[in-house]
Formats: structure tokens, sequence, C-alpha cells
């Protein structure tokens, strides 16, 4: 990769990678002029025990199956593959490292920006990076003192709670998944309730 690159990182459990993360993706990419995204999916999925979800091997599958047509998408396993627990300020700090050269930006939404002063060390997040916010329940995002950030305007109605739904409820997902996502999910029975 050049230096001088403009990188994007999207951090979530992706359990099921849905279509709204790779249309944030697309659009991230367009309106900042990013030069490529890091998905990276964390370690363990912050569901309750009683609900089915995926391995962390397959939702890094999935993940590939859904940007492999997007050829400036990364997949990371780099989260899954260290010790718990994991802070965004780690992961910067060894995104910073790998790519030293490159300017880059961690994309939230506006509920995690408001309480992005509770994260763990918000000042070496404020150092390291800018972020891209997209608007969360109809609330528009505001600046914050020592934060850089950029807003854009990003709406999706899926979430990975109604992709796991209508998988197990057999309804259409053509709105929520790629499709060759929905077969990998279905060829491996993910999120079927065990009998």
């Amino acid at each position: 990769m050049p230096d001088q690159t403009k990188i994007g990182i999207l951090g979530g459990s992706f359990d099921p990678v849905h279509l709204g993360h790779v249309g944030l993706a697309e659009e991230s990419k367009i309106s900042i002029g990013l030069d490529r995204i890091i998905f990276l999916p964390c370690l363990r999925s912050p569901h309750k025990a009683s609900v089915p979800s995926a391995s962390p091997e397959q939702r890094l599958e999935m993940l590939r199956i859904a940007t492999k047509e997007q050829e400036w998408i990364d997949v990371s396993r780099w989260e899954i593959d260290r010790p718990s627990p994991s802070y965004s300020w780690i992961a910067a700090e060894h995104f910073k490292s790998e790519f030293p050269e490159s300017e880059l930006y961690w994309i939230i939404g506006n509920d995690q920006w408001e309480k992005i002063e509770t994260w763990a060390k918000p000042d070496k997040l404020a150092e390291s990076l800018s972020f891209i916010i997209f608007p969360r329940d109809n609330q528009e995002p505001e600046p914050k003192k020592n934060f850089r950030s950029t807003f854009i305007n990003f709406h999706h109605q899926a979430s990975s709670t109604q992709a796991r739904e209508s998988i197990i409820t057999d309804q259409d997902s053509s709105s929520l998944l790629n499709p060759l996502v929905r077969e990998f999910i279905e060829v491996n029975g993910i999120y079927r309730p065990e009998n």
C-alpha cells in the first residue's frame, strides 16, 4: 500500500455482515476520499448466550464474501487473533504502526460518538485518529472538542438483528443480506436455534 493514503477502519461484530455495512463503507469512501477501508471484526459477538451467533471464523468468511467485489476493502483478523480484552486505542496504535504515513479514520455511528469520551484512553484516540460519523436514530452528530471529525449523511435500515431474524423465520432477506452471504448462512446452518 502506498504512503499518504487515507484508511478507514470499521469495527463491529458483523454477526452477520449486512448490506448496510458495505453501503456505509462505500459512502465513507466516496465522501471522504478514502483509499482503503479495513473491516475489523471483534473476537466475541456481544449477544446474550441464548441468541444463536456465528463463530469468529464464520463472521470473517461472511465479510470476505460480502466484500469480494470491493478490492479497496480489507478484512482484518487482527482483533480476533489477539488476547482479550481489546480496546479501540490499542487497535488505533496497531494500525498507526502498520501504516505510519497514512491518515487513519475510525467509522462509527452517532450513538457511539456521543459516548466517545467514555471509551478507554480517549486522548490516544483523538491523537491517532480522525472520526467519520453517521447519524443514528435520527440524531445528527455534533463536533467535539479535541476530536477531528467528519459527518456523513448515510442511512440504512438494515441491522444484524433483523438479518438474524430473517434467517430464523425464513423471511426474504434481499434488502438486508448479500445473497451469497445468505447462502453461506443457510449451508452452514448459522443462526438456527438448537433443537
